[in-house]
């Protein structure tokens, strides 16, 4: 428990340092890092797992990590400063071309499963950490503020179901794919979860002189939070399915990226599309 507190506190502060540097700086600090550590989660997704089967296909993976958060950030005028021909699209067309036709010929020992998931979880896992770019880079300038919001979504969520479940856990949510998780758990997550978010809006609106919806955010939160649940639940299973315990070792105490980032993998495109679509802040 000790390293894994420590380690975790390691990681906060590198955190919150790479994002207080491209708050002072330049937004490129944070979308470098984002890119790092997606490319770190792209790895341990396909190769820990085994699932790629290929070097080849696991390297071309890994150069779509890099690439298609700059191609994402310049159509969405994050880096309007380069000029770049390539649209997200077909940089996501041609990358599943070449995993495919990689895979027809080394046909032996890749299947069309192994590049099936070599593609979605590449494509999945790359949009899920640009989109944390993606809304701090928020045109409105709130964008730190849409960043903490998918933190305390995905992380506050396992804090109180955690606690709930220690204390108050009878019934088995997922017994085979994670056997401590609990519905008493699951409950007191999405409840701490939403005391969060509206602890977050209050301050928020103490500080700025803008407004956030807290009702609003507040009522989308059980949304964020089942879905941070089901984003750990679908990596638990292909760790299980895998026979694996942990994605890595880069976080002793907690294993790989995508051990502690399997949820925010879930919240943070969904945060990405309500800051799109809904008046968050006024």
């Amino acid at each position: 428990m000790k390293t894994r507190i420590i380690s975790g506190a390691v990681g906060i502060v590198l955190f919150v340092a790479a994002v207080f540097a491209s708050v002072k700086f330049s937004s490129l600090i944070l979308l470098g890092l984002l890119v790092i550590i997606g490319c770190i989660a792209v790895y341990e997704a396909l190769v820990t797992t085994g699932y790629a089967k290929s070097k080849f296909i696991a390297a071309l993976s890994i150069g779509y990590a890099v690439v298609a958060p700059v191609v994402y950030s310049l159509e969405s005028g994050m880096l309007t400063f380069f000029k770049f021909m390539l649209s997200h699209e077909t940089v996501i067309v041609l990358y599943g071309l070449t995993v495919f036709v990689a895979a027809m010929f080394m046909h032996e020992k890749v299947t069309p499963t192994n590049a099936a998931f070599s593609f979605a979880a590449t494509v999945g896992i790359t949009f899920c950490f640009w989109s944390l770019a993606a809304v701090f880079c928020s045109k409105d300038g709130h964008g730190l503020f849409y960043l903490i919001i998918v933190v305390i979504a995905a992380w506050a969520c396992d804090t109180g179901a955690y606690f709930s479940g220690y204390f108050f856990g009878r019934h088995k949510m997922a017994p085979v794919i994670s056997p401590k998780k609990t519905v008493e758990g699951a409950i007191g997550g999405v409840i701490f979860d939403m005391l969060a978010v509206l602890a977050a809006c209050i301050i928020f609106n103490h500080f700025s002189n803008a407004t956030a919806n807290i009702w609003l955010l507040v009522g989308l939160t059980p949304v964020l939070a089942v879905a941070g649940m089901f984003g750990d639940l679908v990596f638990s299973y292909i760790k299980r399915a895998c026979g694996i315990k942990d994605y890595g070792k880069i976080m002793p105490g907690h294993g790989g990226v995508l051990d502690r980032f399997d949820s925010v993998v879930a919240v943070a495109p969904l945060v990405y599309l309500i800051v799109a679509h809904f008046p968050i802040v006024a």
